[in-house]
């Protein structure tokens, strides 16, 4: 039922992306305007994304959800009734405090309830979910488009329709999610955690306890960091080597997924379809479609090969493949001055989208929000991982919101030249400090990052050693 969240947030990624030009011509927007509004949705995702550690701690993971689906449904219909572009601006607005507050909770909740040796694939649940929303959200637009194209307000029905995802997510959060078991034990309702790990999840009781005992064996050693407060977990990045190590690579993984340009790129994919000569819009949203169904696929074939393949190696080559493919998008469309319209020329375009979606999917997508979920240890983790898709939000609105001048500046093949640079860059980080994380419990993980940063490991083996038998 969590996943609920995901599709929401991945509708409302997928109805911008069809919806943007037709909102341009109806309300009579320029070209900053469009730019700003394509960027509102991340702005929003910023403050989300700090708001959802602030309610946490109080309300816990449900009442986070509570919050996501709120804000998706009041921005889906404040951008339907908008005649506005002040109101349209208010509507993306409340829809990005929903998508940070959701990026940030849904991976995290999920590997919190998630078994070690599966967590790769339950987490990957979460970015296919995002991409079965944005492919719910091509799908709409397509439908619409035939049955109701003539029809000024067609963009109203597509980003009207995300409060129905919205609404479904908080009807399974009050009526069906549970708490998550270790937030419950961190702030002491240890039988409360014990009934989740037992009933809801149907863990066996000698599993649950081990569990229950790692995550004391954890406490003790954590105890006295001043993580409750955001000077306190930059203070723990400057005094201990094994959470700045953790901070450096949740923050920096989530950072070099959006250094690929994947928003920018299909945010503006309508518009470089247009200047490839595809003279019809349904053609463009049945492209879209087809791209949403390979990224759907892939990020199936994604959940099975982090749990095998390993984090490491899948994402590290992941971020290398897509850099490669934005440069040959650049190639492509440097040497297409003269195609414009030709049936070969547009095919060679189109493949090579799929190669950049598959290579995109296949480890960045669904990788950089698994490593912040489970890198973090349990006493800062919902702070950290807020400000993981804090930063991951900056990096997004700094990309969508230079796309267009960027394009109108250098081009189309200078537009794919930029982000096949920047992916460079992320792909590069992740090469240097991404550590493998398969297979540990998210307890083992502060043991762990000691380990990488040479710190004194006996007292942490110690404390942990029987917990981690019993999960074993």
């Amino acid at each position: 039922m969590a996943y609920i969240n995901s599709v929401s947030l991945g509708y409302q990624i997928g109805a911008v992306t069809v919806s943007n030009g037709l909102v341009k011509k109806h309300l009579g927007l320029s070209n900053a305007q469009l730019a700003m509004y394509e960027a509102a949705v991340n702005i929003g995702a910023i403050s989300g994304a700090l708001l959802s550690s602030l309610i946490s701690q109080p309300l816990g993971r449900r009442g986070v959800f509570l919050c996501s689906a709120f804000f998706f449904i009041a921005g889906s219909l404040v951008q339907a009734l908008s005649w506005t572009y002040a109101s349209l601006l208010v509507g993306i607005l409340l829809v990005g405090l929903g998508v940070g507050i959701g990026l940030a909770i849904d991976p995290l909740y999920i590997a919190e309830i998630s078994p070690p040796g599966g967590r790769g694939f339950f987490v990957t649940y979460s970015e296919a979910a995002i991409t079965a929303g944005q492919l719910l959200g091509f799908i709409v637009a397509l439908i619409i488009q035939f049955t109701a194209g003539s029809w000024g307000g067609a963009w109203r029905l597509m980003l009207g329709l995300g409060v129905v995802p919205a609404a479904a997510l908080a009807y399974a959060t009050i009526f069906i999610l549970p708490e998550s078991p270790r937030w419950l034990a961190r702030h002491g309702r240890e039988e409360e955690a014990r009934k989740v790990l037992e009933e809801d999840l149907q863990w066996d009781a000698t599993r649950a306890s081990a569990i229950l005992e790692d995550i004391r064996g954890e406490a003790s050693q954590t105890t006295g960091d001043e993580s409750q407060t955001w000077l306190g977990l930059l203070q723990l990045a400057r005094t201990k080597p094994a959470a700045r190590r953790m901070l450096l690579v949740g923050i920096g993984a989530a950072v070099a997924q959006q250094l690929s340009g994947i928003d920018a790129v299909f945010y503006n994919y309508v518009q470089a379809a247009d200047a490839v000569g595809f003279g019809r819009l349904w053609k463009v949203y049945a492209t879209l479609v087809g791209f949403g169904t390979c990224k759907l696929l892939t990020a199936f074939a994604s959940m099975y090969l982090l749990d095998t393949v390993g984090r490491r190696p899948l994402v590290v080559a992941s971020g290398f493949a897509t850099s490669a493919v934005l440069f040959l998008l650049a190639l492509a469309f440097r040497w297409s001055t003269d195609e414009r319209g030709n049936a070969g020329f547009q095919t060679l375009i189109i493949l090579l989208f799929y190669a950049y979606v598959i290579s995109f999917e296949i480890g960045l997508g669904p990788g950089c929000w698994l490593v912040p979920s489970e890198c973090f240890y349990n006493d800062i983790r919902m702070r950290a991982m807020s400000l993981a898709t804090f930063a991951n939000r900056c990096t997004t609105t700094g990309v969508v919101g230079t796309a267009i001048s960027i394009q109108r500046a250098w081009s189309w093949s200078g537009f794919y030249a930029w982000y096949g640079s920047t992916c460079l860059v992320g792909a590069v980080f992740l090469f240097v400090f991404l550590p493998e994380t398969k297979g540990k419990s998210l307890e083992q993980m502060y043991t762990y990052f000691e380990k990488l940063t040479g710190g004194d490991m006996g007292a942490s083996l110690r404390a942990s050693e029987g917990g981690r038998a019993g999960v074993a």
